[in-house]
């Protein structure tokens, strides 16, 4: 490394839109933003998650924009590969982390158990990444910041983290660089909320920006208005009542799966919708809907949300919620019969309990399969939202007669007119970076931009580097 350059390069969510890993080097030191694992097809993963393109033992310092597993996933396998740096995050963040990231080691040993079981007479096997114990080595290097609270990560950098808006406790991370060029203002959204919210505050672009690094998820659309989410869920709910059917929604357990059950609790209070069990069957969703619960009045949480839950008083605990910890628990749901909603994860169907119940129910025609996030290329959840007949669970054929359907007003991220306003808020005179991203999506946001007068617009591939002076 020349000491005399600072540069950032692309490691993850450079073409595509999981995994995100951004280093920045600077003054001899290493800065790496993010530390996400790739979700997508099981062997493609594989070889993406478990090799890095820098050594972890070089890595300085490490900011964590926010909690969800293509973010944080990989922290585990970091410092157990010999990284000993600090670990700066806010204490919303850093929280939910901790158990997104032992979930995430339970689900791999899960996973691995179940599926060596399987393929044992052909003699198959996987093994986690990591475990529990590699988890709680990469929670104990957290460092808590505020929101607004300057603080130095590496010699030369100064770092802010403000309100992103996308999850509890996401940041958007400024940083002021002191380059050979002189001072330098680099600021990474991590991933940015979007204008229309149920529970967060709307992000506010930062100023006097020299280098911007944003996701362009949603980049070549705009998603449908949050409104119409609760006339769509109330109709699907009506008819799995009429059939007698299961709902099951794949959900990812940070903020999504709050937002879904504050809705069905508001289409209940207004008796839009007839009394239908819901399960919540995820231990993290269980354990971060009690974070929520716990920070509803200290964090940035929208004064609409903030409103209902005062008058609610417990916008997330209802009687007919019931929260399943357990393995027997989530066991019993395959011998009851519908009506009912399940909400369960993994959010793109690619591990954890969602994968068993919808092997017991795929085939199952009163089924429907009720999409409520993005579903990246590769996995099992983006197959079923294109149509796909004919799929495989733990490596074993379905044939899938259940309706899947897609609620596309629900989205934490910016969409097409979210991201444009905030870029041309921001106003970076040195240059955009588009990650997080699949390429067409970061392709029409990059051609809008160019066509709205913002220039320097880069879309980094994999291990691309780029000085910044």
């Amino acid at each position: 490394m020349n000491d005399n350059k600072t540069k950032i390069s692309f490691h993850g969510a450079a073409g595509e839109v999981t995994g995100s890993r951004h280093l920045l080097e600077t003054g001899g030191k290493r800065l790496l933003m993010d530390c996400g694992m790739f979700q997508g097809h099981r062997s493609d993963a594989d070889a993406k998650n478990r090799t890095f393109r820098f050594p972890p033992a070089s890595v300085d310092a490490v900011l964590l924009s926010h909690a969800h597993v293509d973010h944080c996933g990989l922290l585990p396998l970091l410092y157990k590969k010999g990284c000993a740096a600090p670990l700066y995050a806010t204490p919303g963040t850093a929280e939910i982390a901790a158990i997104m990231m032992a979930d995430s080691a339970r689900l791999q040993e899960g996973d691995a158990q179940f599926y060596n079981k399987v393929h044992a007479a052909q003699h198959l096997t996987i093994e986690p990444m990591y475990d529990e114990e590699d988890a709680k080595l990469a929670g104990d290097h957290f460092q808590h910041v505020e929101y607004g609270a300057p603080f130095t990560p590496i010699p030369g950098v100064s770092a802010t983290f403000f309100n992103a808006g996308h999850v509890l406790g996401s940041s958007i991370t400024q940083l002021d660089i002191d380059t050979p060029g002189g001072r330098r203002r680099l600021v990474y959204t991590g991933d940015l909320g979007r204008e229309e919210t149920l529970l967060l505050e709307t992000p506010a672009p930062p100023k006097d920006v020299d280098y911007l690094v944003i996701e362009s998820t949603y980049g070549d659309r705009n998603h449908e208005p949050l409104v119409d989410a609760a006339g769509k869920l109330a109709d699907t709910i009506r008819r799995a009542w009429k059939e007698g059917g299961k709902i099951i929604i794949p959900s990812f357990a940070l903020e999504r799966t709050q937002e879904i059950v504050l809705i069905i609790d508001k289409l209940r209070h207004d008796k839009t919708v007839p009394e239908i069990p819901v399960y919540v069957d995820s231990p993290m969703a269980v354990s971060l809907t009690e974070i929520f619960n716990k920070h509803k009045e200290d964090l940035c949480f929208d004064t609409e949300f903030l409103a209902y839950a005062k008058s609610d008083g417990d916008p997330f605990g209802f009687d007919y919620v019931h929260y399943l910890r357990s393995k027997e628990e989530s066991q019993t749901l395959n011998n009851k019969s519908g009506p009912m909603i399940i909400i369960s994860a993994s959010g793109m169907c690619e591990g954890g309990r969602i994968l068993h119940h919808l092997r017991n129910n795929i085939e199952k025609e009163n089924t429907t399969i009720l999409i409520v996030g993005y579903q990246a290329q590769g996995t099992l959840g983006r197959r079923l939202q294109d149509g796909e007949k004919k799929i495989k669970i733990f490596g074993l054929q379905h044939d899938v007669w259940a309706r899947v359907d897609t609620l596309h007003s629900f989205s934490s991220h910016a969409d097409k007119n979210d991201l444009l306003a905030f870029i041309k808020t921001a106003d970076p005179k040195r240059g955009t970076f588009l990650v997080h991203g699949d390429p067409a999506a970061r392709a029409a946001l990059s051609a809008a931009l160019v066509a709205a007068g913002i220039k320097n617009v880069k879309c980094p591939m994999m291990g691309e580097e780029f000085e910044l002076n």
